[in-house]
Order: C-alpha cells, then sequence, then structure tokens
C-alpha cells in the first residue's frame, strides 16, 4: 500500500477563537511527532487567520485512522474553533480497504491518482 496525502481545511476561525486554536493545535502537534506512520502533519494560516490548512501525508491509508482515533478529542475541539473540517484526500493508490472505507464512510472528497513524478 503506498502513501496517502490528505488535505483538511478548517474554514472559519473568529478572531476570537484564533489563540485557543493555536494552543490545541499545537498540543496536538506533541503527540502527532511521535506517530511513525505520520510522515508529514503542516498547519497553515491564511494571512488573516481565520482559515487553516493542513498538509498531511501518512505511510498508508490506515495512518490516518490512526490519527483521527488517537486525536479525536483535539480535532472536535479544533472543529468548533474553526469550522467543520473539509477534506480531501490524495492516496497514490486506489487499491484497498482502507480506502473504501474512506469513500463510504467519510465526508472527505477523494482524488484518484493519474501521474506524475515521484
Amino acid at each position: 500500500m503506498e502513501n496517502l496525502i490528505a488535505v483538511a481545511v478548517f474554514p472559519k476561525i473568529e478572531k476570537e477563537n484564533l489563540s485557543r486554536f493555536k494552543d490545541i493545535a499545537r498540543e496536538m502537534l506533541q503527540s502527532i511527532r511521535s506517530q511513525e506512520s505520520v510522515l508529514r502533519y503542516e498547519l497553515f494560516f491564511t494571512l488573516d487567520e481565520t482559515s487553516c490548512v493542513v498538509i498531511e501525508e501518512y505511510v498508508n491509508p490506515a495512518g490516518v485512522f490512526e490519527h483521527v482515533e488517537r486525536h479525536s478529542k483535539y480535532l472536535e475541539q479544533l472543529s468548533a474553533l474553526g469550522g467543520k473540517i473539509q477534506g480531501s484526500m490524495f492516496p497514490l493508490s486506489s487499491e484497498g480497504d482502507d480506502i473504501t472505507q474512506i469513500q463510504e464512510n467519510w465526508d472527505s472528497t477523494m482524488h484518484r491518482y493519474f501521474d506524475g513524478k515521484r
């Protein structure tokens, strides 16, 4: 099974929630740094800091399930402060039960790999 890249957007962070949002994100990142199935987890804010985009990469699709299970309390808090997560998944392979489970059960946009340079 190949890597899974994901993009998650917290679309609307009110000014009064920004500091708390960042504190929770930092706390979650401390745990994520020890999760071996996570290759990349980077947060970016728009210049006005009203939206946050997370670029994620996992060793395989199962890694995203592990992340969500381990960090659900943080993700729930971040969603309450920054809006419902708008997710997109970019699996480098479209095979496997984990991909099927994401497609059938998650409110994320799934993308099919076409071609590229790796």
